[in-house]
């Protein structure tokens, strides 16, 4: 109800006979702010409400104990991955709604716990979904994807450097028995000597999301990875 509220007073300001109120709304970003965000949490309601779930395993914090180098803590490096995953969230009129797998909380993921966004639990994808209904997302799987399947669910490693293990998504998916599919970036794109193949959660998301909403389409899919990281 709250959306249509907005929306109720848009045409209201737009249909007075002062068009003060409407110029007003439209300088004032706060507004504006405040409409988008209510206008993608509908959309990820909506998808969660049929089911339309994207799941991110976070059972990898300790693969970055003792790494020097991970200078916040691996919710609060998660929780910037997942807040970058709604930006582009106004291209697609279903956005798939995440579900935050194996989470361990602390004081310092409480903006995952609270938020509209997704669903965090301490529970395993296999706890909540059939393995007939997932599919683990590794860059080292030997199956490449072909087509989105909006009949499973996919799962992406809450991964986000190098870990201490090789392979590490790749084994766990063979370890419980999921089916996994890696990305066909090789197939159609030519990564330049110093990138790195390996793509960030949102990125993964939103290829995911394109490939939904355009029927298949690998090219404009793959657009989501950033042209500095290709051969010219």
């Amino acid at each position: 109800m709250m959306i249509f509220r907005h929306c109720y007073r848009i045409w209201w300001w737009w249909s007075s006979s002062s068009s003060l109120h409407y110029f007003h709304f439209l300088r004032c970003p706060q507004h504006l702010f405040n409409l988008q965000r209510q206008l993608r949490q509908t959309k990820l309601l909506v998808a969660a409400r049929l089911n339309d779930y994207v799941i991110i395993d976070c059972s990898f914090a300790n693969e970055y104990n003792n790494d020097i180098s991970f200078e916040n803590n691996y919710y609060e490096r998660l929780q910037l991955k997942i807040h970058s995953c709604f930006t582009l969230i106004h291209r697609y009129h279903s956005p798939s709604f995440l579900i935050l797998c194996n989470f361990s909380s602390n004081d310092n993921d409480k903006w995952l716990q609270n938020s509209p966004y997704c669903q965090t639990t301490s529970l395993s994808y296999l706890d909540l979904f059939s393995r007939e209904q997932l599919v683990y997302l590794s860059p080292d799987s030997p199956n490449i994807m072909s087509e989105y399947e909006h009949n499973v669910i996919y799962i992406l490693g809450g991964i986000f450097q190098k870990t201490k293990h090789e392979q590490i998504t790749l084994e766990k998916a063979k370890h419980e028995q999921i089916r996994h599919q890696s990305l066909p970036l090789q197939k159609y794109l030519r990564f330049s000597a110093s990138a790195s193949t390996i793509l960030s959660l949102n990125q993964v998301y939103n290829i995911l999301m394109t490939l939904k909403h355009n029927n298949n389409n690998w090219f404009e899919a793959l657009k989501c990875i950033p042209e500095r990281c290709l051969l010219r």
